[in-house]
């Protein structure tokens, strides 16, 4: 029987951190033995972005009207994917934001946030790792072919003010991906964590307003008790994507259950 072709499928896909993930691993396919990537999301790519997304021709990119909100849509997406290939690995990078104190933070503004932040990674993530388990092929004591990661937050790491319910939805995809992590491990399946900060994403220029914030977050906020970024600098898509990438590729391939702050030092962590 002809083997499967392999697929790495990634949320979020169609903007910010997902789409930089999508185009890094399209450049860099070679290295993971040509895998068709998959990128999923609820929406259409701006075709604004459409000339600077398009991923080298060489790459096989397969676009996927994914609500990772819909467990049960989520369910059948992914176990059709396993059907036509084998499932190497899955980035999750699908999220929401709203920032705004605890009082004032609506209860739909908290529950969008937490049936795609948190919900969603779970939907997918045990979906994936349900057809990785099935699929097989893992030889134990050998290299691990197959990787989950999440996408999550450095807001989900400690207490922050404006960011309740975004950090709580983020430090529980967090915490169920390591601890999925813990159970899946046996068959060869990585479950790791990358903790953006401030990121130039238009998830985050929407958050400002239109307006360059970046040397406010560089400062921090002492009346918030918020620390400042190190580093002088808030972070490209693109720095996010390249730590993606590397706990995808086989140069991970004893490294599994961390989290990994991409944040400029703010955490120092």
């Amino acid at each position: 029987m002809r083997e499967k072709p392999a697929a790495i499928l990634v949320t979020g896909a169609s903007s910010g951190i997902g789409r930089d993930v999508v185009e890094l691993l399209a450049e860099r396919h070679a290295e993971h033995g040509r895998p068709v990537i998959v990128a999923a999301d609820i929406t259409e790519r701006d075709p604004a972005h459409s000339e600077r997304s398009a991923p080298p021709a060489r790459a096989v990119v397969e676009r996927l009207p994914l609500d990772v909100a819909d467990a049960d849509a989520v369910d059948d997406a992914v176990r059709e994917l396993g059907e036509r290939y084998r499932l190497r690995a899955l980035v999750n990078a699908a999220g929401t934001l709203t920032s705004a104190p605890a009082l004032e933070t609506t209860g739909e503004e908290t529950r969008r946030m937490v049936e795609v932040n948190a919900l969603g990674v779970a939907h997918v993530s045990a979906a994936a790792a349900r057809v990785m388990v099935e699929q097989g092929g893992h030889v134990p004591g050998e290299r691990p072919e197959r990787a989950i990661v999440t996408v999550a937050s450095n807001a989900g790491t400690g207490p922050r003010a404006g960011f309740s319910a975004y950090g709580a939805s983020k430090a529980f995809a967090s915490h169920y991906t390591r601890s999925l992590g813990l159970e899946i491990a046996e068959h060869g399946i990585r479950c790791n964590v990358v903790n953006p900060g401030t990121t130039r994403t238009p998830m985050v220029e929407e958050l400002w307003g239109g307006v360059d914030r970046a040397a406010e977050a560089v400062a921090g906020d002492a009346t918030v008790f918020r620390p400042g970024i190190p580093l002088g600098r808030v972070a490209e898509a693109r720095d996010v994507a390249e730590v993606v990438e590397f706990l995808v590729s086989p140069r991970a391939a004893h490294v599994t259950l961390a989290e990994i702050s991409v944040d400029g030092g703010a955490t120092q962590r």
